[in-house]
C-alpha cells in the first residue's frame, strides 16, 4: 500500500466518523417526548442505518485489503472518540490538567 492510498483510507475514515457522529446527532434531536413512538422508530431506524452505513464502508476496504479496513476501523474510532471527547468538553478539562501539573 503506497502513502497516497493510506492517506484516503484514512481520510475514508474519518469521514464515516464524522457521517457517523452528524447522523447521530440529527436522529437525537429530532426526539420529541410526545411523539415518543415515532422518536423511538427514529432511534432504532437510524441506528440500524448507521451500522448498515459503517458495515458497507468496511466492507469496501476490505475488498480493497485487509490493511485499508484495518485503518478505516481504526481511524473510525479514533476520530470518533476526539468528536466525542470535544463535545463532551473532556479535551479542554484534560487541557487544564496538563497543563496544572506542568506548573
Amino acid at each position: 500500500m503506497t502513502a497516497v492510498q493510506m492517506m484516503i483510507w484514512l481520510f475514508v475514515g474519518s469521514l464515516t466518523a464524522l457521517l457517523f457522529l452528524l447522523t447521530q446527532q440529527w436522529s437525537v434531536n429530532q426526539i420529541h417526548p410526545e411523539k415518543s413512538r415515532g422518536s423511538i422508530g427514529l432511534i432504532v431506524g437510524g441506528t440500524f442505518l448507521r451500522w448498515v452505513f459503517i458495515f458497507s464502508v468496511l466492507f469496501v476496504a476490505q475488498s480493497y485489503s485487509s490493511a485499508a479496513m484495518v485503518i478505516v476501523f481504526i481511524t473510525f474510532l479514533l476520530v470518533r472518540l476526539l468528536f466525542l471527547l470535544k463535545w463532551g468538553g473532556w479535551l479542554q478539562i484534560l487541557k487544564s490538567i496538563f497543563h496544572h501539573s506542568e506548573g
